[in-house]
């Protein structure tokens, strides 16, 4: 499990260190229970600001965790209990300073952005639910939204969904308000649960409505030429293209096979071209945790930062990863021409690949003491997308 202290500061002063005690969950970056400890120690609303240090621990949990806390108002009095009183004070975290720090693990960004939400929905509790290098969630009960912050390096979330809802507006969450360029998105509460365990029923559903909307957004282009020479494609400011991806991974560490594998990716992808299905925006995390639905109805689709311009069966093959089979994927994309079945075999290596690229982008571009969250995943991928190209051309 995760036992948890917290080095808490106001603005420029510094309260202390509280901890250790030991939390109801294992993952580092749920922090809601870490907020609402402090909170209620000290007595005034507390928000987890970004993890420092973890002794033990792997895979994104358990251990002893250190996070830095802001305390959003000045505690009334000093707090009774002080815990572990004799361990450094967080003065040096008032100084520090680190380029790559997430805006929302400031403390000026993090009051700016709490403050942008509540402008727009007025007085409202906010609760702090997740918060690491990825994105920052915080709940805003009083109106029943949700302030998502992410960084630099992912997608214009807000605006894929806006592109999607033009589309079909039961895919999608409804997008109050946003600010790409701040990294700044506030939706409307999405009723019901996360579908970890979704049917098959519910499963060939949200493929079939995804992949519709695909089809939607790549008709829109006159033609793949035209794309190709466009920052704004499929009506999306700024999406990545990444159909071709052999020179960002030349960037990646090389595993063993890997040379190899690099001196066949433009042939694998004239092959996966082949195939006949269109590139078009590609949701890049697409599984059932990142879907929400009621009981019986249809699932809305969350969590776009990984999106791109790309090849779709990098969707489905991330599903297939979840829900042991792409069955529904196959058939969702059974159209004219097309070859889907053989296309998730040829996109294996070449979607590990991606993945590879993309988890290096996460490590370039967040602060040190965060990357533990990635450490040894482009590597491992980097290993998947080899098993998988000798998997596609055996020896």
């Amino acid at each position: 499990m995760r036992q948890v202290s917290a080095a808490v500061t106001c603005g420029d002063i510094a309260l202390g260190r509280y901890g250790p005690v030991e939390m109801p969950t294992p993952w580092w970056n749920d922090v809601a229970p870490v907020a609402e400890w402090l909170s209620g120690l000290l007595g005034v609303p507390v928000m987890v600001l970004r993890l420092v240090d973890v002794e033990g621990g792997r895979s994104m949990r358990d251990g002893h965790v250190t996070y830095h806390a802001e305390a959003l108002e000045l505690p009334p009095q000093a707090p009774i209990t002080l815990l572990n009183s004799s361990a450094p004070p967080a003065e040096h975290l008032l100084a520090a300073h680190e380029p790559l720090r997430a805006s929302w693990a400031t403390v000026e960004g993090l009051r700016a952005a709490l403050d942008w939400a509540l402008n727009i929905t007025g007085p409202s509790e906010i609760r702090q639910v997740k918060t690491w290098n990825l994105a920052g969630l915080f709940h805003l009960p009083g109106e029943n939204a949700w302030l998502k912050t992410t960084p630099p390096f992912a997608s214009p979330e807000s605006s894929v969904i806006q592109a999607l809802a033009e589309v079909d507006p039961t895919l999608v969450p409804q997008v109050l308000a946003a600010e790409p360029e701040r990294g700044w998105m506030l939706l409307g509460h999405i009723p019901g649960e996360d579908c970890w365990k979704a049917g098959p029923d519910l499963v060939a559903d949200t493929v079939r409505r995804f992949t519709l909307a695909q089809q939607s957004l790549r008709d829109l282009i006159p033609a793949r030429t035209e794309a190709a020479h466009s920052r704004q494609r499929l009506g999306v400011p700024g999406l990545v293209d990444r159909r071709r991806i052999l020179a960002a991974a030349q960037h990646l560490s090389p595993v063993p096979g890997s040379d190899e594998l690099f001196s066949q990716v433009p042939a694998l992808e004239e092959e996966l071209a082949a195939c006949g299905l269109p590139y078009t925006l590609v949701h890049g995390d697409f599984h059932p945790g990142n879907w929400r639905a009621v009981p019986g109805g249809p699932a809305v689709v969350l969590d776009f930062a990984d999106a791109h311009f790309g090849h779709p069966a990098a969707d489905g093959l991330r599903l297939q990863e979840w829900v042991g089979n792409a069955e529904a994927w196959v058939g969702a994309w059974s159209i004219p021409g097309a070859d889907p079945r053989r296309a998730l075999e040829v996109a294996a290596p070449l979607a590990a690949l991606g993945q590879a690229v993309r988890y290096q982008e996460f490590l370039d571009g967040i602060e040190p003491s965060e990357r533990r969250y990635h450490l040894g995943d482009p590597e491992e991928a980097l290993e998947n997308a080899v098993r998988a190209f000798r998997r596609l051309r055996p020896a």
